[in-house]
């Protein structure tokens, strides 16, 4: 039933004379109830003067959080690209392992490998006991070198989520007497609130880490159990799959095949001379606004002061950016790994030896990064994710 209908339904003596009450539930009727139930409808009363103020305060979000649009904690939304980066980090190691088992036309499939795929391959072991060290014997080298530098490698994700909210609220009503044909009283009110938050912190995990220990059971569910495993988000990726494994697997392969610079920027043929680093900056940007115009037109019956015509506007919007830095970095041993495999690959370059390994857990303080760290390759993912963040802040000097 059209909204005039409606309406038109209720006794019209009332509608004139309480117009502040019809109004609100026309605006009602065309934002929704989620708009108005949020906030409280300051009454005008009966007065002369505040007969025109329709003033609606509405809006849900006190403080805007992801929660409020993503159906999601925050907490969630981090568990879930650490299970995303662990599933990344699985398809990389069983890949390698199904590529050794199957072998080419060339070389013939490795019998440990077969025996390692038909154990951790699809519907089969959770990955979390394979080791790199299950390749044994001495011409297994490689294959456990380039497995420790995937276990080694460290990453890193700092979150930047913004959620901004706005709610406006306007109102005009005309008032007519006597003198209906020659003057007319316009009475404006508005109600404008905004309302914004800032949510940051920084996660650091190794990818052994993550492969071996995060999916121990929590209340007899793994860690990342199915829930966990969601697909990609189109309105809000971040509370979705977000790319890691591309990531993960680009980085993988600049290491191997392409030594790519160090995180200072310095470039060498010797991996081992530095950790690379690899840092995707991702910016998700989700607009919802929602708009009504409600207006009624009287026709003036008898004398004295009237209602001409009222009318609402109302603007409801959220904004909700959210920014996520993905840093890969590889811990010093695992840079010689790297080396090696390089060597063997293309035995022109020459492997050094490189200091690094686990320690006692620490805290980092960067310019714009504050994060725990427990590794070195962890340690330096953090000052890349630090680098990238700094180059956006500029300072403007005026002359």
């Amino acid at each position: 039933m059209p909204l005039v209908d409606k309406l038109t339904n209720h006794k019209v003596v009332a509608f004139r004379a309480q117009p502040e009450r019809a109004l609100t539930a026309m605006f009602a009727h065309i934002l929704g109830s989620d708009f108005m139930k949020c906030g409280r409808i300051l009454s005008p009363g009966r007065s002369f003067a505040s007969l025109g103020m329709v003033l609606v305060s509405a809006g849900c979000a006190i403080k805007p959080v992801p929660d409020d649009v993503t159906g999601v904690s925050t907490y969630a939304i981090a568990r879930q690209i650490r299970c995303e980066t662990r599933a990344a980090a699985r398809e990389r190691v069983v890949t390698y392992i199904k590529n050794l088992a199957e072998g080419s036309q060339y070389i013939a499939g490795d019998p440990q490998a077969q025996q390692l795929l038909a154990r951790y391959g699809d519907g089969g072991e959770d990955i979390s006991s394979f080791r790199p060290g299950m390749f044994t014997g001495p011409l297994e080298v490689e294959r456990r070198n380039y497995l420790t530098m995937i276990y080694t490698t460290a990453i890193a994700y700092s979150f930047d989520l913004t959620g901004d909210e706005t709610n406006n609220i306007g109102s005009t009503v005309n008032l007519v007497g006597p003198w209906a044909n020659k003057l007319g009283l316009g009475i404006t009110g508005n109600a404008n609130r905004e309302r914004q938050n800032e949510r940051l912190f920084t996660l650091t995990d190794t990818l052994g880490d993550l492969l071996m220990n995060l999916n121990a059971k929590q209340f007899g569910v793994p860690y990342c159990g199915k829930p966990q495993i969601v697909a990609e988000n189109y309105v809000y990726p971040v509370a979705g799959r977000i790319g890691v494994d591309e990531s993960l697997k680009t980085f993988l392969e600049l290491n191997v095949f392409a030594n790519i610079a160090a995180s200072d920027g310095s470039k060498s043929s010797n991996a081992a001379l530095a950790a690379p680093t690899f840092t995707d900056k991702l910016t998700f940007t989700t607009t919802f606004d929602l708009t009504g115009n409600p207006q009624v037109t009287f026709t003036p019956v008898g004398s004295g002061f009237q209602v001409g015509d009222a009318s609402l506007t109302g603007l409801v919007r959220r904004t909700d950016t959210h920014k996520v830095y993905v840093a890969l970095a590889l811990e010093p041993p695992g840079a010689v790994s790297s080396t090696a495999l390089h060597t063997y690959l293309f035995p022109s370059n020459q492997a050094r030896a490189a200091g690094g390994g686990p320690r006692k857990p620490t805290t980092v303080i960067g310019s714009s990064v504050t994060a725990r760290v427990r590794t070195a390759a962890e340690d330096i993912a953090v000052s890349a994710l630090d680098q990238i963040k700094n180059r956006e802040v500029q300072f403007i000097l005026s002359r």
